[in-house]
Order: structure tokens, then C-alpha cells, then sequence
């Protein structure tokens, strides 16, 4: 049951994945100053009854910052904390590289959570589905502790509040920060977008065949390049046109015209 009362500022303290997830944003922190000297804090705090923030710890850091020294906060119970601090910052605004860290954090989590899921359907005999399987089928699908059919990354979607594909391009860029880094800092600083970024990192990383020259063919008498011909380069030494002009002249030769 939730208690909501008025504390010593210095009797809370932020969770840990705060920090860990969300790095100080000093422009954001500005403006978050700025509004709390003007219009006080809006919103009360949320802890655990120990007293660890869960939500509003910017808020709480800034409070701090400026001199106050009593918030309201509400005490509240939580069976995962740490999803808990992840599901409050759902609405927050978050840049790429925040999205990336929640998800790292959220795909070491719920990946064992899918692979006990997945072990415990097969020793039951049915797929995830409910569909039947066979002996031979038990352990068909292997889970290496990332998405299983896109499971995981459905999941944290979910939770963060983003679509699977985007998530999938964001982890996809960061994960090839080594090999595009100019890319990845143009979409740190906002002057790219997400689609943007994944394309040029892609096209880095996975660059398209160049497509194979087409060969040509030069007629010895006139000079004129032909492509190829149904695949294959010609094997005459002069183009039809000049043949043509040159059995014409060889006609007229033998019947003495010319």
C-alpha cells in the first residue's frame, strides 16, 4: 500500500540503474532548474519505504542542488525494482543511445526468463504455441541468450515504449560503433535520425557487390562498341552492318558492277 509524506531531502537516494542508464544531460538539467526555482516540484518522488528513488531522481539531484531540504515523496512496495525505474522513465525523453543502455540491461534480463520458458514447453512436450512436438524436435531450436524469434526484443519494445524495428536499428548502430563512429556521433549530437544512421552504418558495415562491368565488343572496320551478346562477347571481327556492306561490295565485285 502506497504512503505519501513529507521527508528530509537527504533521507532518499536514487537507485543505482539511475545513473547507470541515464547519464546528466546538462542542457535538460538547466531547464529542469529553471522550473523547479519558478514553480516548485510538480510531482512528488517515488521510493521504496528504505527510501530508494525509484522515480524522479533528476528531480531529487536538482531539489538537492538548490537548497530544498523537504520533498514529498510516496512510498511504495515494488516486486522489480528495477524494471520499476525502467517502466517510470517510459515516457521520458530519450535519446538513441539512453533507448540502447535500457535495452542492454532489459535483454540480459528477460533473455534467461525466455530460455527457461522455451526448456520448460519442450519437457512438456509442446512448442510455445501449444502445438505437439517430437522427441526429435526437443532442443531443434537453440537459444543463444539473444532473441529467440525476436522474443526478447519484442518484449523490451514493449516495456520501453518503441516498435521492435526500431529498437532493432538502434542496437544495430551501436553495436558497429567501432566501425562507423562519425555516423554514430552525427545521431548522438540529433543531426541524423535513427533510419538515417542504420543506413549509412549498414552500408558500411555491409557493403553491396559492385555490380560486374558489362563487356563490349569492337568492330574492327568501323570502330562502333556493342554490349554483349545473349551473355557472350561476340566472336565475329566486324558488326553485321559492315559484313553487310562488305558482301554487298564483294557481289558487285564478282559480277563486275563496280
Amino acid at each position: 500500500m502506497a504512503e505519501v509524506r513529507k521527508v528530509p531531502i537527504d533521507s532518499l537516494r536514487p537507485h543505482p540503474l539511475n545513473e547507470k542508464l541515464y547519464p546528466i544531460n546538462e542542457e535538460e538539467d538547466r531547464e529542469l532548474e529553471e522550473s523547479i526555482r519558478r514553480y516548485g516540484l510538480f510531482d512528488r518522488l517515488v521510493a521504496t519505504p528504505e527510501g530508494l528513488i525509484v522515480h524522479g531522481a533528476r528531480r531529487w539531484r536538482i531539489a538537492k542542488k538548490i537548497g530544498i531540504k523537504e520533498v514529498e515523496c510516496e512510498f511504495r512496495e515494488f516486486d522489480d525494482l528495477e524494471l520499476a525505474v525502467i517502466e517510470f522513465n517510459r515516457y521520458r525523453k530519450k535519446t538513441p543511445r539512453i533507448i540502447k543502455n535500457e535495452y542492454d540491461f532489459l535483454r540480459r534480463k528477460l533473455a534467461p526468463e525466455a530460455k527457461e520458458r522455451q526448456q520448460s514447453t519442450q519437457l512438456a512436450g509442446r512448442d510455445e504455441s501449444g502445438k505437439p512436438i517430437t522427441k526429435k524436435d526437443v532442443g531443434a531450436v537453440k537459444f543463444d541468450g539473444t532473441e529467440k524469434k525476436g522474443e526478447v526484443r519484442e518484449q523490451a519494445a514493449e516495456k520501453l515504449g518503441v516498435s521492435s524495428g526500431q529498437l532493432y536499428k538502434i542496437d544495430y548502430i551501436y553495436n558497429h560503433e567501432k566501425e562507423a563512429k562519425d555516423v554514430v556521433e552525427k545521431l548522438d549530437r540529433g543531426e541524423i535520425s535513427v533510419h538515417q544512421a542504420y543506413e549509412k552504418v549498414k552500408s558500411k558495415v555491409e557493403p553491396k557487390p559492385a555490380k560486374p562491368k558489362k563487356k563490349t565488343w569492337k568492330c574492327d572496320a568501323c570502330g562502333r562498341e556493342y554490349g554483349e551478346l545473349d551473355g557472350a562477347p561476340r566472336k565475329y571481327t566486324i558488326c553485321r552492318d559492315c559484313l553487310a556492306d562488305f558482301e554487298s561490295w564483294r557481289a558487285k565485285k564478282v559480277l563486275g558492277l563496280s
